[in-house]
């Protein structure tokens, strides 16, 4: 588990010791009827998942097999978000259940939250998946909107696409009708959230109260069981049998475990760490005082990059979660600076880049004979240019005054040299973010 502010970041490593031992422990619940669990506040569906639609582009035939050459990648999004209707993309926020486009409301705040995630931790334990409710900042990922916006009624606590073998998209968005002050445990929460994001990957319902994919509510605390259990359709003709018949003859039983082993392989840990590097500017590049520009990032990752910190002289400036990645510089000060930027991964590896050190003002004396003009930038650009041109729709303003404090605005004022080199911070900084 790694901690990054608030949110907690969750890295699946352990697998299950022994596949549907839940079986063997299974409560009084379990062996109820429909009728006998709404009589006790159960029983609930969780909705029959919706195919995804036939003329959406898809990586691949839905029967060709899904080669788990990555891992998979979970986004559980507790803090709500503006969906707009179209194919899949979890990354933009848009959705193809037309129903769910428009404004979804948090989850909310408290233990409980936690509880879910770690509930949601045991469930993906065996498999090669991260699980992580802070949104990737690169990479593809499946989001499960987890909170209380309903439009089907409180009789269903969710739903999903059903995306054969993982083909349409990896980046499919599903939905667990929960909140923080719901009657429902953490447990049946996360099997909610579990069963809407599998139903993405071409798991569909079966007829055990024990297995995550049954269609109803039992309580207690489901897994992914290591057997065929018929699937159970309700009316409706099997969508996924070609993925389901690689375990189970006939197509028309699911193991639910062997399947997930064959989309993301077994749990292994993630020990490669990002790469990364400050695109713009170049070391050694020269500007004018008051010159703007824009400081760009590439980082890339096995999995994905959490973020990207802003450093100079080894004080943090700011940190970048979406992208593409890179600061807002405007009307810097005289002075010396040396940055340097931390890429982080969701398991908690980080890469320093190379450091840049750039000059606002006078060239250092021993390259006067070479920067006559006053500017290394590059084809002009230091000569109070702004280098490549930002993009800063729907930006952050974050400015310091020179003791370092945040200000909301750029310094107007531009210190000695030496105050420059030692805070680099004067300067405004807006961070690019995509809309929540």
């Amino acid at each position: 588990m790694i901690t990054f502010g608030r949110s907690v970041v969750f890295y699946v490593v352990s697998a299950l010791t022994v596949p549907g031992l839940a079986l063997a422990e299974e409560p009084d619940t379990w062996s109820m009827s429909r009728a006998e669990l709404e009589a006790v506040g159960l029983g609930q569906s969780r909705g029959m998942p919706i195919p995804v639609p036939a003329d959406v582009d898809r990586l691949r035939p839905p029967t060709q097999p899904k080669a788990h050459a990555s891992p998979g990648v979970v986004f559980v999004n507790f803090d709500g978000a503006q969906l707009s209707p179209g194919a899949d993309d979890a990354k933009s926020n848009i959705t193809q259940i037309t129903n769910l486009a428009g404004t979804f409301a948090p989850y909310g705040e408290g233990t409980k939250r936690e509880a879910v995630m770690q509930a949601l931790l045991t469930d993906w334990a065996a498999y090669d998946v991260f699980i992580t409710d802070e949104r990737p900042a690169s990479g593809e990922y499946t989001m499960n909107m987890t909170g209380p916006t309903n439009p089907f009624g409180g009789g269903v606590l969710g739903i999903a696409p059903l995306d054969c073998n993982d083909s349409q998209t990896h980046s499919n968005i599903t939905y667990a009708f929960h909140s923080v002050n719901d009657q429902f445990s953490a447990a049946v929460t996360a099997t909610t959230v579990s069963q809407e994001v599998a139903h993405s990957y071409g798991l569909e319902h079966v007829d055990e109260p024990g297995d995550i994919m049954n269609p109803y509510n039992a309580g207690g605390d489901a897994s992914f069981i290591d057997a065929c259990i018929q699937i159970v359709t309700n009316g409706q003709p099997i969508a996924c049998g070609s993925q389901h018949a690689a375990h189970c003859a006939g197509g028309t039983a699911q193991n639910a475990h062997l399947e997930l082993l064959d989309l993301f392989g077994a749990a292994v840990p993630d020990t490669a760490a990002p790469i990364v590097a400050i695109t713009y500017p170049s070391d050694g590049d020269v500007f004018e005082p008051g010159a703007s520009f824009f400081i760009t990032v590439e980082a890339t990752d096995d999995v994905a990059v959490q973020g990207v910190q802003l450093f100079n002289n080894g004080t943090p400036l700011g940190t970048d979660g979406d992208e593409p990645f890179g600061w807002d510089v405007e009307n810097i000060p005289e002075g010396e600076y040396s940055m340097y930027v931390i890429a982080s991964d969701a398991a908690g590896n980080e890469t320093t880049s190379e450091t840049i050190t750039i000059t606002v003002g006078a060239a250092p004396a021993e390259d006067d004979d070479d920067d006559e003009g006053g500017s290394s930038g590059g084809d002009g650009e230091g000569e109070g240019g702004s280098g490549p041109e930002p993009d800063t729709d729907g930006a952050e303003s974050v400015g310091f005054d020179d003791d370092g404090a945040d200000t909301g605005c750029g310094c107007t004022q531009a210190p000695s040299r030496g105050a420059g080199l030692l805070m680099f911070a004067v300067f405004g900084l807006f961070r690019r973010r995509r809309s929540a």
